[in-house]
């Protein structure tokens, strides 16, 4: 039979059943549920699934069930469950009718909870959606969720609000609104990687950013210029809590009207004073916690922009913020309030530049001060002089890699002299996606994965490779979640001395005769402990961090050279 016959768009089948449209109970419950137990969700009757559920207030007495049909004092109730004799007295009493149940299929039933349980589109939810048959948390399809979601909402700030909740829901840092000539594009960044969602209907997407800018106090007669706007909102998270939301949001003229990125930032400290979850291998956290237990010097953190430093740093600075020490930092922004640290905001406008921060901050009498970036000469000089008068410098750059922030900084105009004398070390860091633990299985990697590395297989452990099939869990990619991959110069006598008076050139001639902590000795640490895909390494580090081969030439005798050279060109000079 054809599904549609008998039945007119927008009418319930409980309707037309009671209006004789359709003439048996049985020809009524075959429209609504099909052979394989399917229910057909929007013939259902919202008055009558009202009628039943005020019987109960509190749901959780029943089982699950869905009221299909009332019909000659008998409710039909659809079930992925066979129901207890208990549970049908329980509804017959209480509806005062006749029962009888319909196996159901369990999709259907979950679908239906979805859709009864919206959460209301004037508030931000970041909680997971729960599986009522289990009450396990889910991972429930993005495309379905956002437009159930989009469904509810009866105007632009509420879908502006369904889209924030998705987000949040699916790990998504960023949310982009880009203008096209079908509609408005929604795509969000979830582990570092663009996902399509949906495109929204043309006659809503200049509306749509239009409430955004009315939200994050942008003009909104002006579309010819980029804007910067934020937005501070509450969401309730999986404990039903409320918590603060900031969201920074960029607007940019383009071809067909104007696109928004809306990247979203929880307030709450999302960071822990754990630095070995950071993704730093056990030779290079040693390092790296040596050095913040200095109680001066300078430390750089480099890396393109969305590469982790933020996060890298204000762990760090967790981790070190004790009762007994003072810890500063100017930044632009401020992402995150953290605990026992005095953060200052960068406001040019009003001559609040890094520099001029950094200089009021030396007069507060820090122990530990932190920079968000160098950016220009004065503040690379004031960031070297506060690491040598007895303060412990954080602050990041951008940098291919860790060797490149030297140039870069000399390039800036401290004297290499102070440089060389301040400098701790260097980290350089990427973000890789980690496989999914619920559907990665043991990968055994084939010549052209090795062959893409440069690798041996005497220099790997394949037996503990894993790699991800992809699942509802971590949204099809084999991927959940990112950690860092992490370069790190340790500043010995030996490298201080060719900060002084060495090139580039040979500073990574040096890297690559000693035993240096390098991206590619990171990767293959992460590879061999099954952690990421060489899919995943290729994608994210430069290639010539991953060819970079050590060569056979010890340290010591490099570092004898390097000394016979030094004393060379001291007793020339002295003749």
């Amino acid at each position: 039979m054809n599904e549609t016959s008998g039945h007119s768009e927008g009418e319930s089948v409980w309707k037309r059943l009671r209006h004789g449209n359709i003439t048996t109970c049985e020809e009524a419950l075959r429209f609504l549920v099909d052979i394989e137990g399917n229910v057909h969700l929007s013939w259902l009757d919202q008055e009558l699934t009202h009628r039943f559920f005020r019987e109960f207030e509190d749901r959780s007495i029943l089982p699950p069930v869905i009221p299909l049909l009332l019909w000659r004092n008998c409710f039909y109730i659809g079930s992925p469950k066979p129901l207890t004799d208990e549970h049908i007295k329980l509804i017959s009493d209480r509806t005062l009718t006749e029962i009888k149940t319909i196996k159901i299929a369990t999709n259907s039933y979950r679908t239906w909870f979805r859709r009864q349980n919206i959460p209301n589109s004037n508030e931000i939810h970041s909680a997971q959606a729960i599986n009522p048959l289990t009450g396990e948390t889910e991972q429930v399809d993005i495309v379905e969720a956002t437009d159930l979601y989009l469904s509810q909402a009866v105007d632009q700030t509420r879908r502006i609000n369904a889209l924030m909740s998705i987000a949040l829901q699916h790990r998504a840092s960023d949310i982009h609104l880009e203008p096209t000539p079908t509609g408005l594009r929604v795509r969000f960044r979830i582990d570092g990687i663009l996902r399509d969602i949906k495109t929204l209907p043309l006659e809503i997407s200049r509306k749509i950013i239009v409430a955004l800018k009315v939200m994050s106090d942008m003009d909104i007669a002006d579309s010819r210029r980029p804007q910067d706007g934020r937005i501070g909102k509450e969401y309730t998270s999986d404990e039903s809590l409320h918590r603060n939301l900031d969201m920074r949001v960029s607007t940019l003229p383009c071809v067909c009207g104007e696109k928004a990125v809306i990247r979203l930032l929880p307030r709450d400290n999302p960071f822990s004073n754990h630095l070995e979850n950071l993704g730093f291998s056990d030779r290079t956290l040693k390092i790296y916690e040596s050095w913040l237990r200095q109680p001066q010097g300078l430390i750089i953190m480099t890396g393109p922009t969305g590469s982790g430093k933020t996060s890298t740093l204000y762990t760090s600075l967790q981790a070190i913020a004790q009762e007994h020490v003072n810890v500063i930092t100017v930044e632009d922004p401020v992402e995150y309030i953290l605990p026992n640290i005095t953060q200052t905001q960068v406001c040019e406008p009003a001559g609040m530049t890094f520099a001029a921060g950094l200089r009021a901050i030396l007069r507060q009498d820090p122990d530990i001060v932190m920079v968000g970036e160098v950016r220009d000469p004065e503040t690379a000089e004031t960031v070297v002089r506060a690491a040598l008068t007895g303060h412990l410098v954080l602050s990041t750059m951008h940098t291919n890699d860790a060797a490149s922030a030297i140039p870069r900084l000399k390039d800036l105009g401290p004297d290499p002299g102070l440089i060389s004398d301040a400098l701790l070390g260097v980290v350089a860091q990427r973000l890789i996606r980690k496989n999914c633990p619920y559907c990665s299985a043991p990968h055994h990697p084939s010549l052209s994965e090795l062959q893409s590395l440069r690798l041996d297989r005497e220099n790997i452990d394949p037996s503990r490779w894993r790699k991800g099939k992809g699942c509802e869990k971590c949204f099809f990619t084999g991927y959940i979640g990112r950690e860092a991959v992490v370069e790190l110069i340790d500043i010995d006598d030996a490298f201080r001395q060719m900060i002084y008076e060495g090139t580039i050139t040979q500073m990574n001639r040096y890297l690559n005769e000693i035993d240096f902590n390098s991206f590619r000795l990171a990767a293959i640490d992460k590879l061999n402990a099954g952690i990421t895909t060489t899919e995943e390494i290729l994608r994210v580090l430069p290639r010539s961090a991953i060819y970079r081969v050590n060569s056979p030439m010890s340290r010591q005798a490099h570092i004898k050279a390097v000394n016979t050279n030094s004393q060379k060109c001291d007793n020339t000079s002295v003749n």
